[in-house]
This record gives C-alpha cells, sequence and structure tokens, in this order.
C-alpha cells in the first residue's frame, strides 16, 4: 500500500478541473475553502482551464485542456483536489501515461473526490496502491458537516474511525453474518466505477478481498441492470467479500417495481432491486455456504450532508455483525 504524505501547513496545494464545471451556487463554496487555506498554506494552486466556444456546456473544458492542467497540477503535489465532479474525469484520466504514474508514486498526494472523481480514485489506487478518499470535491467540502473530522484524517491525527446508524440493515442474508468481515475498502459511484473497469480494462487478479461500497443518481431500473450484467461478467458479486450499498433512485426503483407488479400480476416483494437483480448469484454463494452479505446504509451517496461516509479507497475495512463500519489506518504517513 502508497500512504499519501500527510497534510501540514507545508503541504502543496493544486485544485483541477476533472469533470464538469461548478454551479455560481458552488464556486461560493469553493472560494471559501480557497480563502481559508490560503490563511494557513503559502501553495495553494487553482489549475484553471481556458474555455472555446465549441466546448459541451457540461464539461468544464475540452478533453485536451483538462488533460493539460491535470498533468501540470501531478508535477509537484502534496493534495490533489479536483474542483467538481459529473461528467468527464474518464476522458482524461485514461490518457495518464507511465511518466504521469511515477510523478504521482513520488508525490505521494493526498487525492480525494466525489461522484465522476470516483474514477480518478480508483484508478490510483488499482495502478498504484495509493490510498485515496471518497469525500467531497472541493466544491462541497466545507458543506459537509464532518469536515473536519476529514482534515483529521489527512493530517494523521485520527488512524481509525467507523459508523453505526439505526438505518443500516442486511439485505442478504436478512439475519446477517456471525461473524465480522474483513476486507479492502473500494467503489463510490455506481456507472462510474462500471466506466473505470471497462475503460481502463482494470483486472485485478481477484475480487475475492474487496468490500464494495456503491452509490448512484438518476440511475433508473433498467440502467442498474446492465451496470449490474458489466459487474457480473467480471465476476465481481461472485467473488467480493461484502457490498455496502448507499443512496440509490429508491422512489424511481418503486415506482418500476410496481408497474410490473401491474402489468404482470406477480405480487413479489424484495427490499431493493439491488438484490433482486443478483438474487441467481445470491442463491449460489448461499448453496456453496459463502453468503455474499449486502448491508444497506443510510450516509453514503448523493444529497446527504449529515455525516456522510469518508470511504478511504484500499483501507483495510471491518464490517461487524450489527453494521457497524471500522475503517483501519493508518490512512497517511
Amino acid at each position: 500500500m502508497l500512504l499519501p504524505k500527510k497534510f501540514t501547513d507545508e503541504s502543496k496545494i493544486n485544485f483541477v478541473h476533472t469533470s464538469s464545471p461548478a454551479l455560481k451556487s458552488d464556486l461560493k463554496e469553493f472560494k471559501r475553502l480557497l480563502e481559508a487555506l490560503k490563511k494557513t498554506h503559502k501553495a495553494v494552486n487553482v489549475f484553471d482551464v481556458e474555455r472555446k466556444q465549441l466546448d459541451p456546456r457540461y464539461l468544464a473544458a475540452s478533453e485536451n485542456e483538462r488533460l493539460k492542467k491535470l498533468k501540470q497540477a501531478i508535477k509537484e503535489v502534496d493534495w490533489l483536489c479536483p474542483i467538481y465532479g459529473g461528467t468527464g474525469c474518464g476522458d482524461i484520466i485514461r490518457y495518464l501515461n507511465e511518466v504521469d504514474l511515477l510523478r504521482l508514486k513520488r508525490n505521494r498526494p493526498i487525492v480525494n473526490g466525489f461522484s465522476d472523481t470516483t474514477f480518478l480514485l480508483n484508478y490510483l489506487y488499482f495502478k498504484l496502491k495509493l490510498r485515496t478518499f471518497h469525500y467531497a470535491n472541493a466544491c462541497g467540502l466545507l458543506g459537509k458537516n464532518n469536515y473536519k473530522q476529514f482534515f483529521d484524517i489527512i493530517s494523521g491525527e485520527l488512524t481509525e474511525y467507523g459508523y453505526r446508524r439505526k438505518a443500516y440493515h442486511w439485505l442478504s442474508p436478512n439475519e446477517g453474518p456471525k461473524e465480522k468481515i474483513e476486507g479492502i475498502a473500494i467503489g463510490g459511484n455506481l456507472s462510474t466505477f462500471r466506466d473505470l473497469l471497462d475503460v481502463c480494462d482494470i483486472k485485478p487478479r481477484s475480487w475475492e478481498e474487496y468490500i464494495l461500497f456503491i452509490e448512484d443518481l438518476d440511475v433508473d431500473m433498467e440502467d442498474l441492470h446492465r451496470i449490474i450484467i458489466s459487474l457480473d461478467q467480471r465476476g465481481l458479486f461472485m467473488h467480493l467479500k461484502a457490498v455496502v450499498l448507499g443512496a440509490m433512485d429508491e422512489r424511481s426503483f418503486e415506482k418500476a417495481w410496481n408497474k410490473l407488479n401491474f402489468l404482470f400480476g406477480d405480487k413479489k416483494k424484495v427490499d431493493h432491486v439491488f438484490e433482486y437483480l443478483i438474487s441467481d448469484v445470491i442463491e449460489e454463494r448461499t448453496e456453496d455456504r459463502d453468503p455474499l452479505y449486502i448491508l444497506k446504509v443510510d450516509n453514503f451517496g448523493h444529497g446527504i450532508t449529515k455525516d456522510p461516509m469518508i470511504l478511504p479507497i484500499g483501507a483495510k475495512t471491518v464490517i461487524h455483525p450489527d453494521g457497524k463500519i471500522e475503517f483501519i489506518g493508518p490512512f497517511v504517513e
């Protein structure tokens, strides 16, 4: 495991546009973060991008422009922080070369991000074994009520932490495990994670050591079906230690499920469509006495500001029978 250097007053902080442009309301939060960091740090840099007339409106800038700025930002950096998520991170990450990866390996920066930047976080873990942090992008960081905990983690002051909430419950099996589950945390946004595996052809030796954390936004039941099939083809669900399922488009799933029940006259009930879509895998693993444990949580995903989960990609993770999730450090060096 390659641990990032701990965050100090001397850290060089580089902000980059990896994906979409920030909304005006979010830019206010970004400026507030910049002002706060500039009071304590001398080296705070924003690698602004130049936009052209034909650039798609939903991207911060063209693919080449964003890639150019990212390559500049990783030359000397202690904390690499994406400004916003959205769409487009995979456009540029797929073009990082051996020189870029060697620079990142040498610098060992803290890298955080959310939503679309799931691509960058897991890419750096699979390519370099660099620990990264699935949390807020720059525009949303100070808007989270536990951002001080994030700074304690990247500063090395916090070496273990965990979560346990009343809403946590086991989907499969319903009674949960009798013993704690230990593995390595990976994941983030579900569709982006699938894109990473496909675009960059990520093929770990085995999925058996991993606990997959997933969440998504604006994914309907048919989209979810296609994504699940893509991941299942790679053998994820047949071999993962466990799945932690965060916020999804629950209302859309329920509406689609009720419609199917009405059309086909089958009044089946399931706790979650995700569980239904991999039911064959669940049954097979249960028969083999190697059940796939799925824990549903309510503080991981889009739209969560109260104690959102800080997920250290690549960290040792323990899930207890009562659903408590623990992350074991150290997280920085």
